[in-house]
């Protein structure tokens, strides 16, 4: 095949392999599964010129055996009628025999489905049987769901709206309680302050007071120094005094000498001048009086004070008791406001606890209606399922038994197979004898002088190519 390429090369009419392979099909020279391994100038002359090969044959004829060759050409047509309708017949029981096997293998396979089906089908209605009533269960477990899911909601709806109203109430509690608190601790400031001030006024009262007392003790003292002046001057006055009296008894009692002596010492007793000792008396005794005066004064004045000192610390001590109630008030009242603040917030998180428990509730309320609804749909999709696997199980029954029977039919088609296929094997019998009378008719006819040798190759050729439609075991050849 490859040199005949070359060959097409050198006289420029190159073909592919494709293209040449074809063109010796059209002429008969292969067949059309064939390859060609070698290409004889024959085959390319045919188709060059588009020449029949029977023609070139005819054209070849040489002798006079022409009833030989008319009896040769009658039996390789016998031969190949005969193989022709074997084959067909072959093929056609072949076929037929295949396809009965295959319908009958299909028929059982589908006999096999369908009861496999018909039991799945009893199977799958006896299970929606039980869906049907599992879902008839569920929906009635569901639609009490509902009903429970409803009143826990109405409930939940009624326990939020009261903590809604106590939230606001202690919210109006909170609000007092936190006024009340402000007003406890402007009067507990306003109480500290006065506590302040009068604290500040009871020190300055007892810094009077101290004042005053000091000036008394200084008055007092004052007129203790004057009291003892006054008290020495009447000391001298009295001895003054006693010494007169006591010249003027001597100057009248006992001797003369001594009453001399007497009389001239309370001469000059008396010849002193007494007015400065007076005058010093009545001043003393004036500075007593008046420092007399100054101490009722100044002890008015430490008693006022004292008294103003008392009256501030007692007033200091009111303050005081007042600053302490008053933050023991604001301490009532941050107290009272904390509480308050916490009840609140109890309030708020109960109002929150039960707006959670309200929307929970209804959650579960729409959970419960559309668990209803799915249980509602479930119950109607079973009871269709369930009519349906009666409808299927009904339709499966009705299948195995069409399968039973085309079982049966399948079987009977492939025992007509099985005698169709043994009458193409007697027809293909009868054709290799046909061959065999032909190859034996051909060997006598070559025997003999004055034969077509062009003619008689293509016979052989073709009765050859008969073989090919033999088994090897009857003598065939392999295609």
């Amino acid at each position: 095949e490859m040199k005949a390429h070359v060959f097409l090369e050198k006289f420029d009419e190159t073909l592919t392999v494709r293209e040449m392979r074809a063109k010796l099909r059209s002429t008969g020279a292969i067949g059309e599964t064939e390859r060609p391994k070698a290409v004889p100038l024959t085959h390319y002359l045919l188709y060059k010129y588009n020449v029949d090969w029977h023609a070139l044959v005819d054209e070849s004829k040489q002798g006079d055996n022409k009833e030989e060759m008319e009896k040769a050409e009658r039996l390789l047509a016998e031969v190949m009628a005969a193989f022709k309708e074997s084959e067909a017949r072959a093929s056609d029981a072949r076929n037929a025999l295949n396809a009965a096997v295959s319908a009958e293998n299909s028929a059982k396979e589908r006999e096999a489905e369908a009861v496999a089906s018909e039991n799945a089908a009893v199977a799958a209605e006896n299970a929606a049987k039980e869906r049907e009533a599992e879902a008839v269960s569920s929906e009635n477990q569901a639609v009490q769901q509902e009903n429970e899911a409803k009143a826990s909601e109405a409930a939940a709806v009624d326990r939020e709206n009261e903590a809604v109203q106590q939230e606001a109430e202690a919210v109006s509690r909170e609000n007092s309680a936190k006024a009340s608190e402000e007003e406890a601790k402007k009067r507990e400031a306003s109480a500290k302050e006065f506590h302040a001030q009068a604290q500040e006024k009871e020190a300055a009262a007892k810094k009077d007071a101290d004042v005053a007392a000091a000036a008394h003790e200084e008055v007092k003292a004052a007129q203790k120094e004057l009291e003892e002046a006054l008290a020495a001057l009447h000391a001298e006055e009295k001895a003054y005094n006693d010494k007169k009296e006591l010249l003027e008894k001597k100057s009248s009692e006992g001797g003369v000498v001594s009453m001399n002596k007497a009389k001239n010492e309370l001469a000059q007793h008396l010849a002193e001048d007494p007015l400065p000792l007076r005058r010093a008396k009545i001043t003393a005794e004036a500075a007593v009086k008046r420092a007399e005066k100054a101490s009722k004064a100044s002890a008015v004045a430490a008693e006022s004070a004292e008294s103003s000192a008392a009256a501030a610390s007692k007033a200091a001590g009111v303050a005081k008791e007042a600053a302490s109630e008053a933050s023991q008030a604001r301490a009532v009242a941050e107290a009272d406001a904390a509480a308050a603040s916490k009840a609140r917030q109890a309030a708020a998180n109960a109002r929150e606890a039960a707006s959670a428990a309200r929307a929970q509730a209804t959650s579960d309320r729409e959970a419960a209606e559309a668990s209803r609804r799915a249980a509602t749909a479930a119950r109607e999709a079973a009871t269709k399922s369930r009519e349906a696997a009666e409808e299927a199980r009904r339709r499966a029954a009705a299948a195995r038994e069409e399968a039973t029977k085309s079982r049966q039919a399948a079987e009977q088609a492939r025992a007509a197979s099985e005698d169709a296929k043994n009458a193409a094997d007697k027809a293909l019998d009868d054709a290799a004898n046909k061959l065999k009378e032909a190859e034996v008719y051909m060997e006598e006819v070559k025997s003999k002088p004055g034969v077509v040798f062009g003619q008689l190759w293509w016979i052989d050729r073709e009765l050859h190519e008969q073989k090919k439609y033999l088994p090897v075991s009857r003598g065939g050849i392999a295609k």
